[in-house]
């Protein structure tokens, strides 16, 4: 009896080892492939006589910080690049400042700020690039400072160990139980497209105090992550870089759309708050039928290609039979003023042109699903076109105080090391250069201080293990390969989880510089103990410099921020060329947004204020250049009038911007209320693309006017005051 009560056991005790191997199961083969791949890298250059296999230790932890093979051969790619160019800038910087200490770290602190503004400023991969080439210069210059003729030999022993890293890293990784990161992209495609038509039954099916900033944030968001794991896809999977435009499309409609659902959001609010009860119905018809063909409402599942593939048809026949129904909803309310038809065409143009980036999307979505069927000769002539074409980028005022900060935390380490006669002052400026690059690429450089700090607190006393207690006892390349395997896949695997992926990492690359496994090995405990100090003491000079001067969170950081949002707006939303304008805008805008909504908490900073900023300048300056589009597409379709007026509103929302005065607000509701008279509503019932193109442009004015009148602008509720 005792055994049929506790037979269940054994079954429930192998479910929980199945559960516990699902969630961790991956790290384990991660944190073993490491290992695998640094000893593979340790014995390549032992057996080539390197000098110092420590490097292409260092190289392995840092571009196997990502499980996937994609992701880690993207990363070793830029870093090889990258050490390329920083040991050719530490070529140049020895030839031209042999011997002369105050010019030489003038000219490395600032290479090293240009680096690190390079690395803060450009975003994904290439950013990885700069980082390497600022501390490869610093790693490539500093031991051979003070004996310039040895510097050609130090870049041609740095670059090789490098190389060595880099291949064996994206070798393991790609061959040995490969973790490929396109199955991840389309995974996370998938979600995004689920999120995304969930938040179409959130914004315009339920109430409308929904959390809208938040839903849009959390897409967006998602978004920029599928966008990071395609740029490691790309050097997985060829046919993933042959037809980018079609990913290209993927990210264009997905931002046009999440306008358009942002748009008809405000536009619902105010139809509520304002429409006649028989527009209200009307609008509510139009919304409803799009929510009714569009899958999401209570599907807890991701969506299948099969009903992407459906979604497109419905839409299809929603477009065809949209400007009919449009029709008969504006004969029905023919005796209402036009001011209630309005809201009505205002809905039924939004919806016909965020039907057509749906659908889009939809079209989008599926073809790149299908890009083995694309045609070759096609996907090559846009792949070429598309080379350079988008590009991510910060703020520069943040980029250039992260790279002024580096540069000061160069200066001080080598001014104490010039002024001291300090033996370990060269480890500790290429801790400064590491450090500082790395807080280039966080959004909380305060918070990854104490992180990577505690990392090389924990690995220069794990060394000091290693070193003078376990490694005298070691006989053969074996043993000392499976003894530093274990402190690796320790700092490997705290790496694999997100909170303390700064510590594990800092572990790991600190572990394998101090330890410093070379040809031959140094036993010198006075130097391996000053090497780990300068470390510490360059971490902390790095991490002082990043706090103390101008840090990232604050009321002047923040203020750069909203320049440049509104400088997008006044400048490249008024007169910018047209051509992929609207792309560009949007994607700038959208970095911006998730900058701000990445930066650190800090009590003097109204995140939400200059969130609200950021989704205003994308309703306004979108508009701007949309009708700006279409009006070169209507041309003589439109009022005499209409040119100067439409100039005179474009320069009235970019004083808006450029000024921030209340009085600049006032002009602009005049001014937008004046192309509203201008550009009258069509009071036939027939509806063609000109007629919706044309309505289009009056909904647009319409959105501008809902925006202006945000309450969550100060600005804008101070223009409203009366005097």
């Amino acid at each position: 009896m005792t055994l049929l009560t506790d037979s269940p056991a054994l079954p429930r005790w192998l479910d929980e080892l199945k559960t516990y191997w699902k969630d961790d199961g991956p790290r384990f083969v991660h944190i073993a492939k490491v290992a695998a791949a640094l000893s593979l890298a340790m014995g390549l250059c032992m057996r080539l006589e390197l000098r110092t296999p420590a490097t292409a230790m260092v190289s392995v932890v840092i571009v196997m910080m990502h499980q996937q093979s994609g992701m880690v051969i993207a990363r070793g790619f830029y870093r090889g690049l990258g050490m390329v160019c920083g040991s050719i800038a530490g070529v140049v910087l020895i030839a031209l400042f042999p011997q002369q200490p105050l010019l030489f770290f003038i000219a490395l602190a600032a290479w090293i700020g240009v680096c690190v503004f390079g690395a803060a400023y450009y975003r994904n991969f290439q950013s990885y690039g700069f980082v390497l080439t600022g501390y490869g210069t610093a790693i490539t210059a500093m031991p051979a400072w003070s004996n310039p003729y040895g510097v050609f030999d130090n870049v041609v022993f740095t670059v090789s160990e490098v190389v060595v890293g880099v291949v064996c890293a994206s070798v393991v990784s790609a061959v040995v139980f490969p973790q490929p990161v396109t199955p991840a992209l389309y995974a996370s495609s998938r979600r995004n497209f689920t999120n995304l038509l969930s938040a179409v039954h959130e914004m315009l099916g339920r109430a409308t105090a929904v959390a809208a900033f938040d839903t849009f944030l959390d897409l967006i968001r998602e978004r920029a992550g599928v966008q990071s794991l395609r740029s490691g896809a790309v050097f997985e999977d060829p046919s993933i870089r042959l037809h980018h435009h079609v990913f290209l499309d993927l990210d264009r409609s997905f931002l046009d759309t999440v306008a358009w659902i942002h748009a008809l959001h405000q536009l619902k609010a105010r139809v509520e708050a304002e429409a006649h009860p028989r527009a209200l119905a009307a609008v509510g018809e139009l919304i409803g039928a799009l929510i009714a063909i569009v899958p999401g409402e209570g599907q807890p599942e991701p969506i299948t290609l099969e009903q992407v593939e459906t979604l497109a048809h419905a839409l299809d026949a929603f477009e065809q039979s949209l400007p009919a129904h449009l029709g008969r909803l504006l004969h029905s309310l023919a005796d209402l003023p036009p001011q209630q038809r309005q809201f009505v065409a205002t809905t039924g143009s939004a919806l016909f042109f965020s039907i057509a980036d749906l659908r889009q999307y939809c079209r989008s979505y599926i073809d790149a699903r299908a890009v083995d069927r694309l045609p070759w000769s096609r996907s090559v002539i846009h792949a070429i076109r598309g080379i350079g074409r988008t590009r991510a980028t910060a703020n520069r005022m943040a980029a250039l105080i992260a790279g002024t900060s580096a540069a000061v935390a160069v200066l001080l380490v080598g001014s104490a090391w010039i002024a001291s006669g300090w033996v370990g002052g060269s480890s500790a400026i290429v801790a400064v250069a590491i450090t500082s690059a790395l807080f280039a690429l966080v959004p909380n450089p305060v918070a990854a201080s104490r992180q990577i700090f505690c990392g090389c607190l924990a690995g220069w006393l794990a060394g000091f293990a290693f070193n003078f207690f376990l490694l005298p006892r070691l006989d053969g390349f074996v043993l000392l390969a499976a003894s530093i395997a274990i402190f690796v896949m320790i700092g490997s695997y705290v790496n694999t989880f997100a909170k303390t992926s700064i510590f594990g990492l800092g572990f790991n690359i600190y572990l394998c510089f101090i330890v410093g496994i070379s040809n031959p090995t140094v036993y010198n405990p006075s130097a391996y103990l000053d090497t780990g100090f300068a470390l510490l003491a360059g971490i902390a000079a790095a991490a002082a410099a990043f706090s103390i001067l101008v840090p990232r969170a604050g009321d002047w950081i923040s203020a750069q921020y909203l320049q440049q949002i509104r400088t997008l707006v006044s400048q490249s939303a008024q007169d910018g060329d047209l051509d992929d304008l609207l792309y560009t805008f949007e994607l700038s805008l959208r970095d911006f947004i998730l900058q701000i909504a990445s930066a650190p908490a800090d009590a003097r900073v109204d995140r939400n204020h200059l969130i609200g900023w950021a989704f205003a300048a994308l309703e306004i300056g979108r508009a701007m250049i949309q009708i700006r589009l279409d009006t070169e597409q209507l041309g003589e379709r439109l009022p005499e009038e209409w040119l100067d007026t439409q100039t005179a509103w474009l320069a009235a929302l970019a004083d808006v911007f450029a000024a921030v005065t209340p009085q600049a607000a006032d002009a602009a509701r005049v001014a937008t209320r004046r192309a509203l008279d201008v550009l009258p509503f069509a009071q036939h019932a027939e509806v063609d693309t000109a007629m919706l193109t044309h309505c289009r442009m009056r909904a647009l004015l319409h959105f501008t006017d809902l925006a202006l009148q945000d309450e969550t602008l100060s600005l804008w509720q101070s223009a409203r005051q009366p005097a």
